[in-house]
């Protein structure tokens, strides 16, 4: 067998950039026969970033062969090999683009083939991969380098698929069939259909690991509380008032914190509670994996292996991609009367818990897309913590489901349903074909899910068929939230901008407004108005300059509104710094998701947080003025600095003082605005 494997490096990951450099090595029958590596002339000249990535300055380029003959030269070496890449539909597209031509070859990516073989691993980077299997380290960002990790990537690949059982070996391949090129590597003596077995993948029912808790007195106050506090041991407090409470927050800190001051309360993590394994749908595609979609064999695949290594049915150990996985959702549905497996299913053993538990702890996300399930249960109160992060986390949720996700979501329905949702995914572009669509999935799609529709909002794309259920109407949501519990407790360092309450305007709910603490930061704010705005291509190197006059003043967060800016200016100051950041993370880098996790000295906020769809600017100077509180050190000196074009308005810079009730200080001159800083600091 003839395999190739291959790596580019690019001057980035749109689709206008360009190939800069390939390597590849070629193996006959477990030999290396041949090796490949050029460098390639991009049209435009190389970013900086790239150059800082990979080492690749713009004079090495320019002295790079021919492309014509570089792509004559090239396909010469592949000929008709099987081609082996990482997360390949990348290289491959950029290197047909590279050719001016389809590539016909067949093509493996490692990517895949990691999740199947390594599905308990957390990352599947190639990075990541190389460190966890112990694989010699080359200089990453070089494609040559980047093709022999892969070729030993796939040699540790290959050894760990001799340890499976043939039982395994034998589901994967029936799922995958001849959907992928590598399904050579899943060939056995013992041909054995899954068919043949009952259920390929035996559940065991675990104890209830909780014992039944002692019945107690529900004495918290009944009604909705607006609660400005960030001491999560008063909100403790309350949350042993109850018998049974629902505690739904963002950060794992505050769950930690929580857990310290609740004693002896019996507490079970829900989260990710919609994301479960139905016996049904998982055994009914093991014994008939050929009506999977093929599009969706591998992802199934993938879900079969990490159950059949792991045993973890219930999803309490997986890793997020297992739990993003297409597969995954297109099985979490519970067909509920049908159901052959009422005494042994992972979803009633999730509620057995619940059930034994007196405090539920559940993150906002998940408690937005599994509040039809948690709605079967009785809590006599719910603390929504981090309150002020629950809008952005409304407005992002979504599900996306294609053609193909229906056909397995839609297994055992009646067949005139199935049939009639199934069909208008092959409408024409006709307006009133898309108004029955929409209003013909607004009424049915939640009778699959059982949910309720009155807050969802659905959208079709006819570029890719793809429908989108989204969040919508938050006051109809909370309305039915407030049905569900006699006690509402929204939490939040803050709830007002001005003397104007955001979070009672986003949830329409009357309730009493509670201000348990003022909190006291020592926050020194300041815009320095000598730089650039974000935008400005003078911006990143005056950001880097000004970074280098700070460095020292740890820990130090960058707060970035545009991903692509975080990176640039990531790997610039990696790149002053060394290995000491990465290991001890005193400098870092994240967007406006970042979860509170650590306190920092120095914050650079670079673009307000102004996109955020259906949400408007008062809620965008809410959620600052929150996230800022909750990553500040509160007991000491604090430097936030703002560097947004619009700060140049006064209105905004009005808005600032505002939210944070202090004096924003605008700076004009660079050497005024240091020893204002270092004597902030005393340094």
């Amino acid at each position: 067998m003839k395999l190739v494997f291959f790596d580019l490096e690019t001057t980035g990951l749109n689709k206008d950039d360009e190939v800069i450099e390939i390597g590849a090595i070629k193996v006959v029958d477990a030999e290396i026969v041949g090796t490949f590596s050029t460098l390639v002339k991009p049209s435009k000249p190389l970013p900086r970033f790239i150059t800082n990535l990979t080492g690749i300055t713009q004079e090495d380029v320019n002295g790079a062969q021919d492309s014509n003959y570089i792509k004559k030269t090239f396909k010469s070496f592949i000929e008709d090999a099987i081609l082996v890449a990482h997360n390949a539909s990348f290289d491959k597209s950029f290197l047909e683009k590279f050719l001016g031509e389809p590539v016909q070859n067949s093509v493996i990516d490692t990517l895949e083939l990691a999740r199947l073989t390594f599905p308990e691993f957390p990352s599947h980077s190639l990075e990541s991969l190389v460190s966890t299997l112990n694989i010699k380290k080359e200089k990453s960002h070089r494609a040559f380098n980047d093709a022999m990790m892969l070729y030993e990537l796939f040699k540790k690949i290959s050894l760990e698929l001799k340890t499976f059982s043939p039982k395994q070996i034998s589901v994967i391949r029936d799922i995958i069939s001849d959907s992928r090129a590598f399904n050579f590597l899943f060939e056995t003596e013992n041909r054995s259909s899954t068919k043949e077995q009952i259920e390929p993948l035996p559940y065991t029912k675990n104890e209830i690991r909780t014992l039944p808790f002692v019945e107690r007195v529900n004495s918290v106050d009944e009604g909705v509380f607006y609660v400005e506090n960030d001491d999560f041991c008063r909100v403790a407090d309350d949350i042993k008032k109850c018998r049974k409470s629902l505690v739904v927050f963002y950060s794992d800190e505050v769950e930690d914190e929580l857990k310290n001051n609740l004693g002896t309360l019996k507490i079970y993590n829900a989260t990710n509670i919609e994301s479960f394994v139905c016996l049904d749908r998982l055994y009914f595609y093991l014994r008939y994996p050929e009506l999977l979609p093929i599009e969706l064999k591998v992802d199934f695949a993938i879900l079969a292996s990490y159950i059949m290594k792991t045993g973890d049915f219930l999803l309490e150990k997986a890793p997020t991609h297992i739990l993003k996985s297409k597969a995954l959702k297109d099985i979490s549905f519970c067909t509920n009367e049908n159901c052959t497996h009422k005494n042994h299913c992972p979803l009633l053993e999730k509620f057995s818990e619940i059930e034994n538990s007196d405090v539920i702890f559940i993150k906002q996300a998940s408690f937005l897309n599994s509040f039809f399930l948690l709605n079967t249960f009785k809590f006599d109160a719910l603390f929504l913590l981090e309150a002020y992060r629950f809008p952005k986390v409304f407005f992002s949720q979504k599900l996306m489901l294609s053609k193909n996700d229906f056909k397995m979501i839609l297994t055992g329905e009646d067949e005139p349903f199935k049939n009639d949702l199934l069909t208008l995914f092959d409408h024409s572009s006709d307006s009133d074909d898309l108004f029955k669509m929409k209003n013909t999935f607004s009424e049915n799609v939640m009778k699959v899910k059982k949910e309720h529709s009155s807050f969802r909002d659905f959208s079709f794309s006819t570029e890719d068929n793809i429908l989108s259920i989204s969040f919508s109407n938050p006051q109809s949501f909370f309305e039915e939230v407030k049905s569900s519990f006699n006690s509402i407790f929204f939490v939040s360092p803050s709830i007002y901008f001005g003397r104007k309450n955001i979070l009672k305007d986003f949830t329409n709910l009357d309730g009493e407004e509670l201000t348990i603490e003022e909190p006291s930061y020592k926050i020194l704010h300041i815009i320095p108005l000598f730089m650039h705005s974000p935008n400005a291509k003078e911006f990143n190197d005056e950001l880097l300059d000004l970074f280098e006059k700070l460095d020292g003043i740890e820990p130090m967060l960058f707060l970035f509104e545009g991903r692509m800016q975080l990176n640039y200016v990531k790997a610039e100051i990696n790149k002053l710094l060394g290995e000491t950041n990465n290991n001890e993370g005193n400098v870092v880098f994240s967007g406006y998701e970042l979860p509170m996790d650590k306190k920092y000295k120095l914050i650079f906020v670079v673009k307000l947080p102004f996109n955020t769809p259906n949400l408007d600017e008062d809620y965008a100077f809410l959620y600052l003025k929150n996230f800022i509180f909750d990553h500040v050190i509160s007991k000491d000196k604090s430097v936030v600095l703002y560097f947004d074009g619009r700060l140049k308005d006064g209105e905004y810079t009005f808005k600032i003082e505002d939210a944070f009730n202090t004096k924003v200080f605008p700076m004009e001159r660079k050497d005024n605005f240091l020893k204002l800083i270092r004597d902030h600091f005393s340094i």
